[in-house]
């Protein structure tokens, strides 16, 4: 099926002013997670100083400063992004401000225009002497917005690149999700939402709460009590859910629920060979740790699997993206 040719729209370069700057959201975000979380890595700092002994009191500073220097990374990133990042069309001249370096680009010298799906989306240009990159999560979605439908509108097709799947991916969603368009629903459809997550992420880290503290007790090693990290640590993928939700459709889910139960089964198979050695029901093999052994060999076949599935989707996203330039095509020549 042939793509629809877009239509660049003549406009002076030069006339076009505009000034595009990270949402304040940043920058509250950082303070409030900076300070949050210093005061909970001071506070578990001393506590774990005041229980340690005496000639290992060291170490808890050293753990704690381990945990809390990424986090705290990110929330001083944040601050920056919002207080140094900005996009600015002036005088014929794209300028892409960014917190170390800065970038400034003739719109009539670009050349290239690379559409990535690489962190929430990203407008790749490049002109003759040098390039440069917007980060769209930067900007709040009426930005975004704005910016996709520039470049895409003021550019020839054949300087374009990966727009069909970029498209489908990122700019027809937001741009319905702006116009408050929803998606033809589904009978099977349900809609998966950040609480939703919450109460999966408390799940799981519940039942393997359970299962760390009958660990530990049973093998008398307090490291298995660290487990319960483990779903916890996925809670963040909630802030990748919109904060109104993604109807998601059972039918389409096929894979991420394939996925779940080979995740099951593969995890059960790994206890059934571990614990007859573990129990000393088998003998082990003489300088060979059979616990490591056996995830050396498991952990290939989990990101085989996760693979395949990527590669489907894909695939699938490929098939469907030509239907989504069309949308995407129908709905700017219907607003015109």
């Amino acid at each position: 099926m042939e793509r629809p040719e877009t239509s660049v729209v003549p406009v002076d370069m030069d006339q076009i002013e505009q000034v595009i700057q990270p949402h304040k959201q940043f920058r509250t975000d950082g303070i409030i997670n900076l300070v949050f979380f210093s005061l909970i890595s001071i506070g578990g700092g001393l506590a774990m100083w005041l229980s340690a002994p005496v000639d290992r009191r060291n170490y808890a500073f050293l753990i704690v400063g381990i945990l809390y220097l990424p986090i705290a990374s990110i929330s001083i990133w944040s601050i920056l992004v919002w207080k140094g990042v900005s996009v600015i069309l002036h005088g014929g001249n794209l300028i892409l401000q960014g917190i170390f370096s800065r970038r400034e680009l003739k719109l009539s010298e670009i050349e290239v225009i690379r559409w990535s799906l690489y962190s929430h989306g990203q407008i790749k240009v490049r002109a003759v002497s040098q390039t440069g990159c917007i980060n769209l999560f930067y900007f709040k979605k009426e930005e975004q917005l704005w910016m996709i439908q520039f470049f895409r509108s003021h550019f020839p097709e054949t300087q374009q690149e990966n727009w069909p799947l970029f498209c489908h991916k990122i700019a027809l969603p937001l741009r319905n999700r702006h116009l408050n368009k929803p998606r033809t629903p589904r009978p099977d459809d349900f809609l998966h939402t950040r609480k939703r997550w919450d109460k999966l992420t408390i799940i799981f880290a519940t039942v393997t709460a359970l299962i760390s503290i009958l660990s530990a007790w049973y093998f008398q090693q307090i490291k298995y009590l660290l487990l319960p990290i483990l779903p916890l640590c996925g809670w963040f993928v909630r802030y990748t859910i919109p904060e109104e939700g993604i109807p998601v459709s059972a039918s389409e889910n096929k894979n991420f629920n394939e996925a779940a139960y080979f995740f099951g089964i593969w995890s059960l198979a790994w206890l059934i060979i571990y614990l007859p050695f573990r129990f000393e029901l088998l003998p082990a093999p003489a300088g060979i740790s059979v616990g490591w052994t056996i995830t050396f060999i498991w952990i290939p076949g989990l990101y085989w699997r996760l693979f395949l599935m990527y590669r489907r989707e894909h695939q699938r996203d490929l098939e469907d993206a030509n239907l989504s330039v069309q949308e995407w095509e129908a709905g700017n020549s219907s607003s015109v």
